[in-house]
């Protein structure tokens, strides 16, 4: 892997983030899938599955702005691709 896709592949995207904050509100808890139970923590997918099935436990400002939320971290990525490649 070259050094910035190793430098990029760290930052997290929105996907990540939803997981992170499923962890941190506890949903795996509750989460049909048992291996988040079992893990106690999400393990995600296309963002938290259990964020789709029960979202009123996340805020709904993040639902309707998500498609924002991954097109800024796209651009910020693909940003900081393009001053690592120049350095």
């Amino acid at each position: 892997m070259s050094r910035v896709r190793t430098i990029l592949s760290r930052m997290p995207d929105a996907d990540d983030a939803l997981r992170r904050l499923a962890d941190v509100i506890q949903v795996p808890s509750t989460c049909r899938r048992r291996r988040c139970r079992n893990d106690e923590r999400c393990q995600g997918g296309y963002g938290p599955p259990c964020y789709f099935e029960d979202r009123k436990r996340f805020a709904d400002a993040v639902l309707e702005d998500m498609h924002l939320h991954r097109d800024h971290w796209t651009a910020q990525r693909a940003s900081f691709e393009a001053v690592l490649r120049r350095h």
